[in-house]
């Protein structure tokens, strides 16, 4: 579509920032896609939707003064009358606002293009084997797939682009006691194979699921996370775990890690890493950050996630992170575990596929809580017994990452976002599992 296409935003950007006076700046962040939304249930169609949007942020500066809106872009001549009077609005208010003691201005970053449009099947195309592969099991969730678009430009000449062409299947499959198991079969380059040893893993899980859950006291236990399990844990991190202005405001979680009074496991590394091509590398202020940023090295703090406003603030040096200093695209190395020796190393304890509704506990001690989800199961003498009853941990990561880490796996799984409030979303990680010796269960 031509609102998905560089150089109608580049026209666009052009025009509007004609419109601008001698003493005024204007930073455009552009999100658009083309979204194929499908949902299922019962292994059928229940819904579909071809989604085409698109909008600008606009962050208008004049003197110490900033004012953000945001206009719908259609890729017509309509967006620039729109913007226009966007704009006479945006120079009201700033007659009324404050000043902005850390105010960050616009400045050139550069012009880059990065585009990953691989050959994927036709939407269709991928539906119809998705339904054919799964025409004996009960599967419910979402499949998506199509362009996405992330942009920006400001009037001082910057100018970068990132478009990605992908897809995703978010499902659980069903027994008939309502009983699921979750997966996820992402990429950009559909396999046929790929999708159906996805699919058929699940069914294997989903025949223990037949068996009574085993309700399982609360205490600790030897635990195995799978690589979706230690994703849900890494996102808290990016919630003011590794946040430089967190940390100077006093809302970090990893104070002590950073003053060396306690540490993480040797085993555990992790860095912010653009090469995998979930997430662009400019931020909405345009933004370039390195290919590579180290964040954890063998359990030892390396560098907060720090934005220009945090630099502006605090006096440090920026990262050229996100205003709100999450990680955009996180790796953790792999260890040494082998995928067939999992059980075997687990012995008796808990084989966890998945985790939901995390949030801290405890902020200032890097404690988290959250609750076990969909396909768990008991394990005794390296063998998958049945499944368990939901169960709540509350834990610290400095055990989880530190004094209880055995080893991770000696492979990763991507790990793409997959919400879809207001767009759908960029970024991901890729993480191995973890093996830990002990994991507290409160109930």
């Amino acid at each position: 579509m031509k609102s998905l296409e560089l150089k109608t935003f580049e026209d666009f950007s052009k025009n509007f920032f004609h419109e601008l006076k001698s003493d005024e700046s204007l930073s455009l962040s552009f999100i658009s896609e083309e979204t194929n939304f499908v949902r299922l249930t019962q292994s059928k169609i229940r819904q579909t939707t071809n989604l085409i949007q698109g909008s600008i942020e606009c962050r208008f500066i004049r003197g110490h003064k900033a004012h953000n809106f945001t206009i719908p872009f259609k890729g017509n001549a309509e967006d620039l009358v729109i913007a226009k009077a966007k704009l006479e609005k945006a120079r009201e208010w700033t007659n009324h606002i404050p000043d902005d003691p850390y105010l960050v201005r616009p400045a050139y970053y550069g012009v880059s293009k990065d585009e990953t449009i691989s050959s994927v099947y036709d939407a269709n195309a991928m539906l119809e084997e998705v339904l054919e592969s799964a025409s004996e099991v009960d599967l419910a969730g979402v499949f998506a797939s199509g362009d996405i678009v992330r942009a920006n430009a400001n009037n001082l000449g910057q100018f970068h682009w990132f478009k990605t062409r992908n897809f995703y299947l978010d499902y659980s499959l069903y027994n008939q006691k309502q009983k699921a198991v979750k997966s996820l079969y992402a990429g950009t380059v559909w396999n046929s194979t790929d999708l159906k040893t996805n699919l058929q893993s699940c069914i294997q899980q989903l025949e223990l699921m037949n068996i009574d859950s085993k309700k399982i006291e609360r205490g600790d236990y030897r635990v195995y996370l799978a690589p979706s399990a230690v994703s849900e844990l890494l996102s808290m991190m990016s919630w003011g775990g590794l946040s430089m202005g967190a940390h100077k405001k006093g809302g970090g979680s990893f104070r002590d890690l950073w003053e060396g009074k306690k540490k993480l496991s040797p085993k555990f590394s992790l860095m912010e890493d653009f090469t995998l091509g979930l997430s662009p590398r400019f931020n909405d202020l345009g933004e370039v950050a390195d290919m590579q940023l180290p964040l954890i090295v063998h359990g030892e703090l390396k560098n907060f996630l720090t934005s220009t406003r945090t630099s502006n603030e605090f006096g440090v040096e920026s990262n050229f992170a996100v205003d709100w200093e999450g990680m955009r695209s996180p790796e953790v190395s792999c260890g040494k575990l082998k995928r067939e020796n999992i059980l075997k190393e687990l012995g008796t304890g808990l084989y966890i596929s998945d985790l939901h509704y995390l949030n801290w506990s405890d902020r200032e001690s890097a404690r988290v809580t959250g609750m076990t989800r969909y396909a768990c199961f008991w394990v005794e003498n390296g063998e998958l017994i049945c499944p368990i009853q939901d169960l709540r941990f509350d834990e610290s990561m400095y055990r989880i990452l530190g004094d209880s880490l055995v080893d991770f796996t000696d492979f990763s799984l991507v790990v793409p976002h997959t919400g879809s409030y207001f767009q759908r979303m960029v970024g991901g990680s890729r993480v191995p599992g973890a093996m830990l010796s002990n994991f507290t269960f409160t109930l």
